[in-house]
């Protein structure tokens, strides 16, 4: 029988602590570290010194490091996100509890209601999409969790002083993402074995460069004695953690606030800088005065966070052919080849234990047309799927033991997903017949009034010749594994996702110096408006063959500190 919807009867709970009684549960989670719009905006005095618009991996990151690093000057923080409180952490740190995402539709399929409980898909575009998930911690409790940095080679078209800060700060959030001690999650004779096979390969696999140890970001040992692992990073653990240190002081005296349901529609500026922010709350339009040196930052991700800055302050109103904002649009192309390999021919020496474990790889490659990588998994799973214990959570060791014992299949199985690069184009208007970009829709608004977006996806010849070169590379490795033997080898999947697939658009608010030739400045500042930020993927200069999340996570929190700076009034960051 399907559940009854809950009616909100208009009644304080009593006595405290407020939490709602569902038909099957407590919402203790959702209340514990979420606020009302009316609590955080209606008790005291003092407006907020930051205000932070979407809380996923890189708003939810940059709102608690605006938080810790002003605790000293007592400084306001508000989290805003449009969906609700859904997990405290990454679905893949819970049991099998049922959470999935959906798959890539086309925009103009959208039904309009949330699939799979919170994805929804706001824009239109040429190519099918996922969307994006919409509740706090966003796409960072779902996400994959591969971890690369950019090389120097993808930074030197950046700011130097943003590829400086970049390699600085690599090392702090390789640490807090877990990335850092790369074999406390991946390990065994499996896994040295692929490395010593793929390593033994670079040189003669024509376009490999080199094989490192998979950095992915799972804590998968205590990081200092007496601590819990960290598991799989979300940026919803930070924001709780904030929400609940905040939470032992009254809301008038609170200095951070994640505030979900409430989707924000259109910064308004006065003289230069962003005054007030519409928001839509429980269906009705809230207005937030802001000061001149209060931070409205956008985090929202690539597509969104261009929207609304298009809706609240395009760099060339009145001229859509003089408009930076949604050139350079960027991600990537993405491959699929599956094989199964005899253990004789992998393993030809005999030195593997019957029973094995998953083993993971990055292997980078190169060609004079671009960048690649290939994320590697291997596993003897009889079903042939490698990435099949990659990232679970089995809390039962009954089950635990007859599923690790289950992995003695004679062949190994090798799943090699390639990411090959795109590359952006800052100088073409837009909207253009063939390129990339993003700009609003003049056909179809939301269901606030407000135009879409559009995001046109394209590829040209040299990136679909890159992505064949990948593609080719990635057979003659999976080959030189199998001893170069066809007898040993059966390739048993090859596919390339769609464009729209990847979550890995980036580049349209990109970072430079001169106002002329970029949008936001080298702290990802909008040039022409005094105090709004942008804290995503969107920043990005170039975006090399690499998953974005650990340079937007760095990103996150050189805006943080910019915006300490702009509230404190201290120099911000180079």
């Amino acid at each position: 029988m399907p559940l009854d919807r809950l009616v909100d009867s208009g009644q304080p709970i009593t006595p405290p602590p407020d939490v709602q009684r569902t038909t099957l549960g407590l919402d203790a989670m959702g209340r514990f570290v979420c606020n009302t719009w009316e609590e955080a905006t209606a008790n005291g005095t003092r407006q907020f010194d930051a205000v932070v618009i979407g809380a996923g991996m890189f708003g939810g990151y940059c709102a608690e490091k605006i938080f810790r690093l002003g605790e000293p000057n007592g400084l306001k923080v508000l989290l805003l996100d449009a969906g609700p409180f859904l997990v405290p952490t990454h679905v893949q740190n819970l049991p099998n509890i049922g959470l999935n995402v959906p798959g890539a539709i086309a925009p103009a399929s959208d039904p309009g209601t949330a699939r799979e409980l919170v994805w929804g898909l706001a824009w239109r575009g040429n190519v099918p999409f996922v969307g994006q998930a919409y509740c706090v911690g966003g796409k960072s409790l779902y996400w994959g969790g591969w971890c690369p940095r950019l090389l120097a080679s993808d930074l030197a078209a950046w700011p130097p002083p943003v590829a400086t800060y970049l390699n600085n700060n690599y090392p702090i959030l390789e640490q807090q993402t877990g990335v850092s001690v790369a074999t406390n999650f991946i390990q065994g004779s499996l896994f040295n074995l692929l490395k010593q096979r793929a390593t033994n390969a670079i040189g003669t696999v024509p376009s490999l460069d080199t094989a490192q140890d998979p950095p992915l970001a799972v804590e998968g040992q205590s990081p200092a004695s007496g601590l819990f692992s960290f598991d799989k990073y979300t940026s919803t653990n930070l924001t709780i953690e904030a929400a609940r240190d905040a939470a032992s002081v009254p809301d008038a005296q609170r200095s951070f606030f994640a505030v979900p349901n409430a989707h924000v529609t259109r910064i308004h500026t006065t003289a230069g800088a962003a005054s007030s922010i519409d928001v839509i709350v429980n269906g009705a339009l809230q207005s937030l005065p802001m000061h001149s040196t209060c931070a409205v930052i956008l985090a929202l991700g690539t597509i969104e966070s261009t929207r609304l800055a298009l809706v609240s302050f395009p760099t060339s109103p009145g001229n859509p052919a003089g408009e930076l904002m949604g050139r350079n649009l960027m991600a990537h192309w993405r491959s699929n080849i599956f094989v199964r390999i005899n253990r004789g021919g992998f393993d030809p020496g005999n030195i593997l234990p019957q029973a094995v474990q998953t083993g993971a790889l990055l292997v980078r490659g190169s060609t004079p047309q671009g960048k690649f990588h290939l994320q590697v998994t291997a596993s003897a799973d009889p079903q042939g799927n490698s990435d099949d214990l990659l990232f679970q959570m089995i809390p039962d060791i009954d089950l635990l033991d007859a599923i690790l014992a289950n992995q003695t299949a004679n062949s190994i199985s090798i799943a090699f997903r390639g990411v090959s690069q795109l590359f952006g184009d800052q100088g073409t208007a837009v909207p253009n017949a063939t390129g990339r970009w993003i700009n609003l829709s003049p056909f179809e608004s939301d269901e606030f009034g407000v135009p879409r977006a559009y995001v046109q996806m394209t590829t040209d010849a040299a990136e679909d010749g890159l992505a064949n070169a990948m593609d080719a590379a990635t057979l003659a490795l999976a080959n030189d594994l199998a001893g170069n033997n066809p007898a040993n080898i059966q390739v048993t999947g090859q596919n390339r996702d769609g464009l729209g697939t990847t979550y890995h658009e980036a580049g349209t608010l990109w970072m430079g110096t001169n106002p002329a030739t970029s949008v936001t400045d080298t702290n990802g500042r909008f040039h022409h408006v005094a105090n709004a930020f942008c804290a995503d993927q969107a920043l990005f200069v170039t975006v090399g063959s690499v998953n974005p999340t650990l340079t937007g996570l760095v990103l996150a929190r050189k805006v943080a500190e910019a915006a300490v700076a702009l509230a404190t009034g201290a120099p911000p960051p180079p």
